[in-house]
């Protein structure tokens, strides 16, 4: 997804997964979280949270941002597909 000509798609494609989806749900509402507070919440592994992470990062719906060696991920208020407003609505998954 980090070719520039976004398509519903490709996006759809991205947020098909459940768990990224309960990702995009928890930032959203909490705000700024780090990989280990996602992976309770969650229910997953460490390494399936970073993964699912560096997917939506690079589809462009997450921020990261260093703090020392943390990473914080957060969502993009202006994340890239705006066609079909698929972030109007609350999630439910």
């Amino acid at each position: 997804m980090e070719n520039k000509q976004k398509t519903c798609a490709g996006c759809f494609h991205v947020l098909s997964d459940k768990t990224r989806m309960r990702i995009i749900q928890l930032l959203k509402t909490g705000g700024e979280k780090n990989v280990g507070s996602l992976t309770k919440p969650l229910g997953v592994s460490q390494p399936t949270v970073s993964h699912h992470l560096h997917l939506l990062e690079s589809a462009g719906y997450l921020a990261r941002r260093k703090q020392g060696k943390e990473a914080l991920y957060s969502f993009r208020k202006d994340y890239p597909c705006r066609g079909c407003g698929v972030f109007n609505a609350p999630i439910r998954i």
